[in-house]
């Protein structure tokens, strides 16, 4: 518990400086995010009422406190949910301890508390509405659920709880999928292919539950977000991947991948052993998932945040090693090994600092420029969600403006209407089919918002076009009457 609340203060510790929650850096995503997630409470649904490239369940499961921005301004629901956030994060910490200490040990708990504490990548992603804080929550919890052996539980009722988190997981991610096959094989080395068989099963039939209503109202879009979208898209963010490979074993970490190592060969080194169903776990897990980072097509590094999990608690295993040999030597060996140990545990913790000290005023900026130039019944139109939020509106309110929740995404689906495929997202953004979607909208825009991203993805004659409909008045263009 103690490690737990010093994660939550590592993460709130951006926060504390003259912007506050929204002082520190916005992602892109963030937007995306919280602007599904309030729509919600508006009645405008993902896929039916505007392209969506991930399954609902990060609009579901925010809902609740987004829908704060009905009743009142958007950039304090925002900030309420950047508050939050931190907290999954310090709960991610203590079920990681709480699951390596079950399995090998009170310093294996240890160990693996404070790796997912200091985590770089982690620390920073949850203090921030991205979709691995709720990921890494919701796995852990399902290993917990399952992995634990109480004399009145119910094998039965844990298997079906772990079902549910399971769906829940790939509601939020599709890559969560890793975790399903990693546990379908720790359950079948173990001899239990009945149990195994009866999660998926539950995990399915939660999965129609979290699907099936979007579905049914758009299933087209649906399909086009979460599959086809996502299998044609063009490469995007770090495309070398020896460089992907780089990051996800040395992104300020070193030190702590070295006992995440030796904690996946322990572990694959005991997979023969039928009661070894934690290691096989989580190393099945962490291996599936670096796999699909580095095969996927898009990769950017906040997606190794969701190798927290699996690299803190295989961390934990391989401490519990040298920590019980230390055990058997002398009290000054002991106090050497143990100290050691630590340190390569928190050899992040200089790069979560970092990351917490940076702050970035020009939002905060550009949202009081917006909340003076855009009256609330003008359709603002902005290629960043969070543009908007800061000035206290999401995309498609008041009813009647464009939905423009993700304008990456919907411009990207739009160039996959060809034959051809394209090197990179750039090379689709030239592309004139990219922008067959967006020029419609852009024309029911009162004030639009361009941005780099803005620039980015619009071609030479959709610029052009703006330019000819839009007077520019610095940080925003305005509508001129026709």
């Amino acid at each position: 518990m103690l490690v737990a609340s010093g994660a939550w203060l590592l993460r709130i510790a951006g926060f504390f400086h003259r912007g506050g929650a929204l002082g520190h850096p916005v992602d892109y995503d963030e937007g995306v995010y919280f602007s599904a997630a309030a729509l919600l409470s508006h009645g405008v649904l993902p896929y039916r009422d505007y392209f969506f490239v991930h399954p609902p369940g990060i609009a579901v499961l925010l809902a609740p406190v987004a829908a704060l921005a009905r009743g009142f301004d958007a950039a304090l629901a925002f900030t309420v949910v950047r508050w939050l956030v931190p907290v999954f994060g310090a709960l991610s910490t203590l079920l990681c301890g709480r699951i390596a200490q079950t399995q090998w040990g009170t310093w294996a708990g240890v160990v693996a508390a404070l790796a997912y504490a200091v985590f770089p990548k982690s620390s920073s992603t949850e203090r921030g509405l991205f979709l691995e804080p709720l990921l890494n929550l919701t796995c852990l919890a399902m290993a917990w659920v399952w992995l634990r052996h109480r004399s009145n539980d119910s094998p039965w009722r844990r298997d079906l709880l772990a079902g549910g988190l399971l769906a829940t997981a790939c509601a939020i991610k599709l890559t969560a999928g890793a975790w399903v096959i990693a546990m379908v094989w720790a359950l079948g080395l173990a001899g239990q292919g009945r149990r195994a068989l009866w999660v998926v099963l539950v995990a399915a039939v939660v999965g129609l539950v979290w699907l099936g209503p979007f579905f049914a109202l758009a299933p087209t879009a649906m399909l086009d977000g979460l599959l086809r979208f996502q299998l044609l898209r063009p490469p995007d963010g770090e495309l070398d991947v020896w460089r992907r490979l780089l990051l996800i074993l040395r992104e300020g970490h070193v030190g702590l991948t070295a006992l995440s190592l030796l904690g996946l060969l322990l572990a694959l080194s005991r997979t023969g052993r039928r009661e070894a169903v934690a290691e096989r776990l989580f190393s099945a897990a962490w291996l599936l998932t670096v796999a699909t980072f580095l095969s996927s097509k898009s990769y950017w590094i906040q997606y190794n945040a969701h190798l927290a999990p699996t690299m803190a608690v295989l961390a934990g295993l391989g401490a519990s090693v040298p920590l019980r040999w230390a055990q058997t030597r002398s009290r000054t060996q002991a106090a050497l090994v143990t100290a050691t140990v630590i340190l390569l545990a928190l050899s992040p913790l200089p790069v979560a600092i970092r990351a917490a000290k940076q702050s970035d005023r020009g939002l905060l900026a550009l949202g009081n420029t917006l909340r003076n130039a855009a009256p609330t019944d003008a359709a603002l139109c902005t290629f960043e969600p969070a543009w908007a939020i800061a000035a206290g509106r999401i995309p498609g309110i008041p009813r009647g403006a464009p939905v423009l929740v993700d304008p990456y995404g919907l411009m990207l689906s739009d160039s996959l209407g060809g034959p051809g495929r394209f090197a990179n997202a750039a090379a689709a953004f030239e592309d004139e089919r990219s922008q067959r979607s967006m020029l419609p909208l852009l024309e029911r825009c009162d004030v639009l918002v361009l941005g780099g991203r803005g620039e980015w993805q619009l071609s030479s004659s959709s610029e052009h076009w703006v330019q000819q409909h839009f007077r520019n008045e610095g940080p925003l263009w305005r509508r001129v009457p026709e």
